[in-house]
């Protein structure tokens, strides 16, 4: 009978150091997980911080581009303001020169 819980007294203990070793197996793969997580915290951190420059970057550039767009077209609007005003010099120029020619035409007649 001594024999019998001796022999159960050592599967208890072995069971015992099965579990032990199960367990601080366990505990190894959640500090390696636990490191891994930390790693990648640390990387989504960084990117989120880099993603957040080029954000801000692009949005410098953006209110850049609107800026020049802005001078682009007010150069263009002056341009088209100035061909305008040439058109109207050379109508009026003809009208001129029509003139000229009538007067002309008509000092013609009159020395004659």
């Amino acid at each position: 009978m001594v024999t019998e819980l001796q022999q159960r007294l050592d599967a208890q203990t072995i069971k015992c150091q099965v579990l032990q070793n199960l367990i601080a197996q366990q505990e190894s793969k959640n500090a390696s997980m636990s490191e891994s997580h930390k790693e990648l915290q640390f990387f989504h951190k960084r990117d989120s911080g880099q993603k957040e420059k080029h954000i801000n970057a692009l949005a410098f550039k953006d209110r850049e581009i609107e800026e020049l767009d802005e001078e682009l077209l007010a150069v263009n609007t002056d341009r088209n303001a100035k061909i305008e005003e040439i058109a109207l010099l050379k109508n009026n120029e003809q009208e001129f020169q029509d003139e000229i020619e009538y007067l002309q035409a008509k000092i013609d007649a009159k020395g004659e």
